[in-house]
């Protein structure tokens, strides 16, 4: 999808009717994964909800600085943090499948008996069905991964000539949005978007995983010490785009030599000598597609991510 058709999603908002406003909880824990539960929200006056419809819709064609004609690009999430990417993954990728089934089944079956002030909301989901020019209506979802429920503080309603002090919660609904769900695929417009189907989670697990892989390969001489820098700090959601193929090529000794001296990684003997400190950054960024070479001069580079030519 480009980014113009994403644009176009926000102009056919008004082409529906009928929205859906609903709370949604989510829940994350080792034994459980990642539980969702929605409540229902009802709307007074009517049309309300396509009102702010209209809004959000404004918000993304206008000239405004959330405007998706300031987005550079559409890509498949790969762990990258790039500025102004809308990152993308399909209902069937591996990292969210599980949670995507869980989700769609949640908002299918809201609650509307729990009081919402008292429902532990982490974002709110506005659902409806949109056309897009000559084809059928679809349904879509928007996300704001922001608590919509908040006590407004040093605020007072008018009330029989006095002014009197709100104490209870109120729905905030602001019309910035994270996530759109459309046609099967996630579009992430933040990386607020990722808690949505907990992707830290998904990460964490690829790079314990690509890990004890790299072990067994014995490329590195100090394993613990690779071990703990590739599974802190930033270095796990890099994992995301983990290369088997370079791993492959790193098992043969005269190509862990070759790579070795292009990108300026140390070596004790054939193996990675990941006793010095900047070691296990470059070998990671390396594995996952974070490293490469200047077209011109075939000085080794840093990429904040990478993607096939076209």
């Amino acid at each position: 999808m480009s980014i113009e058709k994403v644009k176009h999603i926000f102009e056919s908002l008004q082409t529906c009717k009928a929205w859906l406003l609903l709370l949604l909880q989510i829940k994350n824990s080792k034994r459980n994964g990642t539980v969702y539960n929605s409540r229902e929200i009802i709307f007074s006056p009517e049309g309300a909800l396509s009102s702010f419809a209209e809004e959000i819709a404004s918000r993304y064609t206008s000239d405004s600085k959330k405007s998706i004609d300031n987005f550079d690009d559409i890509r498949e999430y790969d762990g990258s943090t790039i500025d102004n990417v809308i990152y993308k993954l399909s209902k069937d990728n591996l990292f969210i499948s599980t949670e995507y089934e869980d989700f769609m089944k949640a908002v299918a079956a809201p609650d509307t008996e729990l009081d919402p002030l008292k429902f532990n909301a982490q974002a709110y989901v506005l659902q409806g069905r949109i056309k897009l020019g000559e084809e059928d209506d679809e349904p879509i979802k928007l996300i704001s991964m922001q608590n919509p429920l908040t006590t407004l503080k040093h605020k007072f309603l008018k009330a029989e000539g006095t002014f009197t002090e709100i104490t209870d919660k109120v729905l905030s609904l602001r019309t910035s949005i994270d996530v759109i769900i459309f046609q099967g695929t996630v579009y992430m417009l933040t990386l607020a978007g990722e808690r949505l189907f907990n992707l830290e989670r998904a990460y964490k697990a690829v790079c314990a995983e690509k890990l004890d892989v790299i072990e067994k390969c014995d490329i590195v001489t100090d394993y613990e010490a690779f071990s703990s820098v590739a599974g802190s700090g930033h270095n796990p959601r890099k994992f995301v785009s983990f290369n088997d193929n370079h791993l492959e090529k790193l098992k043969d000794g005269s190509s862990r030599k070759k790579i070795a001296s292009k990108f300026n990684i140390a070596m004790d003997g054939d193996k990675f000598d990941t006793s010095k400190p900047d070691t296990a950054d470059k070998l990671v960024k390396l594995l996952c597609d974070r490293g490469m070479v200047d077209p011109f001069d075939e000085n080794p580079m840093e990429v904040a991510g990478s993607k096939k030519w076209e």
